[in-house]
C-alpha cells in the first residue's frame, strides 16, 4: 500500500530523485530494458523505499508520466489567455505546448513505444486525456462565442495532434527546434486552413 502522509520535506525530495531516475533510465533502455532496482540504485535509495513511494513500477511510470505533463502549468497557460484574440491565444498555447513537449521528447517516445507494446485496449497514459479536457473547455468557449465552428474536442484533438506530430517528426526531418514564426504558421493553417 502507498504511503500517503508526507509528513516531512526529505521524503518529496526522495520521491523527486527516484522520478528522475525513472525518467533517465526509462529514457535510455525503456520500460522493459530497466528494473526497479537500478532506478532505485540511481536515485540513492533502496528498491524498499522505492515500492514504498510508488507500490509497483507500473505505478512508478504513471507517476513520472503525469509529473512531466505540469497540468498546472498548463492550466495557468490556458487561465491566462485573454480570450478575445484566438491566434495570439493559440500562439501562447503553441509555444507552450511544443517547449514543454520537446523537453520530454524522449519520454513521449518511450511512451508512445510501450503503448504499441500493449495488448489490451486500456489507455496506459492518462495525461494527454486531461490535458485535452482542459483545451476542449477552451474551444467550447470560443465556439460558443461564435469564434470559431466545429466540434471543440474535434478541433482540441487536431490542434494539440499537429503539435504532437510537429515534435515527434521534427527529428526524423532534420528541423531545427520551432520558432515563434514555425508556431505561427501552425496556427495559421490550424485556423485557415491551406487553401487561399
Amino acid at each position: 500500500m502507498l504511503s500517503t502522509s508526507r509528513s516531512h520535506p526529505g521524503v518529496e525530495e526522495t520521491r523527486t530523485r527516484i522520478l528522475t531516475a525513472a525518467r533517465e533510465l526509462f529514457e535510455l533502455h525503456g520500460t522493459r530494458g530497466t528494473t526497479t532496482r537500478e532506478v532505485a540504485e540511481r536515485a540513492g535509495v533502496n528498491e524498499a523505499t522505492l515500492f514504498r513511494h510508488f507500490g509497483s513500477k507500473h505505478a512508478l511510470l504513471e507517476a513520472m508520466r503525469e509529473s512531466a505533463c505540469e497540468f498546472d502549468r498548463f492550466r495557468s497557460v490556458l487561465a491566462s489567455l485573454p480570450g478575445s484574440d484566438v491566434a495570439a491565444d493559440l500562439r501562447t498555447v503553441a509555444a507552450h505546448s511544443v517547449d514543454n513537449m520537446l523537453a520530454r521528447r524522449a519520454m513521449m517516445c518511450v511512451s508512445l513505444a510501450e503503448g504499441a507494446a500493449r495488448t489490451d485496449d486500456v489507455p496506459e497514459w492518462r495525461a494527454p486525456t486531461q490535458l485535452l479536457a482542459d483545451f476542449t473547455a477552451y474551444f467550447t468557449m470560443q465556439v460558443d462565442r461564435g469564434r470559431l465552428r466545429g466540434d471543440p474536442d474535434l478541433l482540441a484533438r487536431y490542434f494539440m495532434g499537429s503539435l504532437f506530430s510537429y515534435v515527434i517528426a521534427r527529428k526524423l526531418w532534420s528541423d531545427p527546434a520551432p520558432d515563434s514564426a514555425t508556431l505561427g504558421q501552425i496556427v495559421d493553417l490550424f485556423l485557415n486552413g491551406a487553401s487561399g
